[in-house]
């Protein structure tokens, strides 16, 4: 097999046609290119059996893959983000490169942000198709941290470590975050002891995988503190935990509002920034809300709306203000589904925003291309 490269879990994007044949370690044919691998326990079994293509088809491959294809979309940026993730964390004392790897997806969610922040907005609420919740959450999290970050004037070795943290900051109570998805009723006390610990075992899973980076860990260690002195591992307050902690603190409690959970239901944007600032105002750091408000608005990107004139809408984009946006309506109050939505302001007063309503009272099904063009390709 002088010939063929041995494939690793990080060549396989789960989802995605191969793009060659794969054999295995015998030289017979495994796989045919086009074959689509769609669970990560798949091509974990399959690469520990021994995938293995030829040198030159892959080389070719990534040659023609650099010059001809298109460059990906916000949204399929984001999705790669969260398959290679969920590979990386699943099994990180594998991989003697894990930092590095990780920094990638740290650009790579960076640069999806770049393309369009609104669009990465958008996908903390309606594209939730890839990836386990544990690490789509993670990844929602970094998108609203960047921009709080920049919009803060954060260095970039600053928004580097906080990403970096928000990616990672659940890598030791992935499980349990699953098994709490279909959890009906009250979290157990083992399970909210196992909750308040990973902080701590999450930096001790990222020591011992290489990372040393001390303000990364910093932030993962301190993801969960409050200004009271209420939070966990060590109840600080205060000047006591760093801004940039406090910022991912928020990100990361903004996210887990606003989704859905068998113990918990999801609350609306606005309601959600509302709990956060002004219910919970003794246990955050206030200073921080008009940049949460500046960056996500009352009803952020991918949040549905009822307008003035009947119609259920999509916010597409920002505006000047946190209470005025772009809209697309999407259904009439007549409840007849829009073959093509139509681009609304939310300024005039007849397609004023009356209410924001949940996913599924909307009733309709999104085609991101409508609404966003090409960058919000699947």
């Amino acid at each position: 097999m002088e010939d063929y490269s041995k494939i690793c879990l990080s060549d396989i994007v789960i989802g995605q046609p191969l793009p060659w044949d794969v054999m295995d370690s015998s030289g017979h044919l495994l796989l045919r290119a086009g074959y689509i691998i769609e669970e990560i326990s798949q091509a974990e079994k399959l690469v520990e059996r021994g995938m293995y293509v030829e040198q030159k088809l892959k080389n070719n491959y990534s040659a023609a893959t650099a010059i001809n294809k298109e460059p990906p979309s916000v949204i399929q940026t984001i999705n790669l983000v969260v398959n290679r993730l969920d590979v990386l964390l699943k099994e990180i004392h594998k991989y003697p490169d894990a930092r590095k790897r990780i920094l990638d997806l740290v650009e790579m969610v960076r640069n999806a942000v770049k393309m369009n922040e609104d669009i990465a907005l958008a996908s903390i609420q309606i594209n939730h198709a890839s990836g386990s919740y544990s690490t789509r959450h993670c990844v929602d999290a970094a998108i609203i941290s960047i921009l709080v970050a920049d919009a803060m004037g954060k260095s970039d070795q600053e928004i580097q470590d906080i990403t970096a943290a928000a990616l990672t900051m659940n890598i030791s109570m992935r499980s349990l975050q699953e098994k709490l998805q279909g959890l009906k009723g009250e979290l157990s006390d083992d399970a909210r002891l196992k909750i308040r610990q990973h902080p701590v075992n999450s930096i001790e899973v990222l020591y011992d995988a290489g990372i040393e980076d001390e303000k990364w860990l910093l932030y993962v260690l301190l993801h969960h503190e409050q200004e009271d002195g209420s939070g966990y591992p060590e109840g600080r307050k205060k000047d006591e935990c760093p801004q940039n902690a406090k910022i991912l603190s928020l990100a990361d409690g903004y996210c887990a509002r606003i989704s859905s959970r068998g113990y918990r239901k999801s609350v609306l944007p606005s309601i959600a920034l509302k709990d956060i600032f002004i219910e919970n105002s003794s246990k955050v750091d206030t200073n921080l809300a008009k940049y949460f408000v500046k960056v996500l608005g009352l009803h952020p990107p991918g949040t549905f709306v009822r307008l003035q004139n009947g119609d259920v809408a999509i916010i597409s984009h920002r505006g000047s203000t946190p209470n005025t946006n772009v809209a697309y309506s999407l259904v009439k109050p007549n409840n007849e589904v829009l073959s093509n939505p139509i681009k609304r302001d939310t300024c005039l007063e007849e397609f004023k925003i009356t209410e924001a309503i949940y996913p599924i009272d909307a009733s309709v099904s999104i085609n991101f291309q409508q609404i966003w063009g090409p960058l919000a390709k699947l």
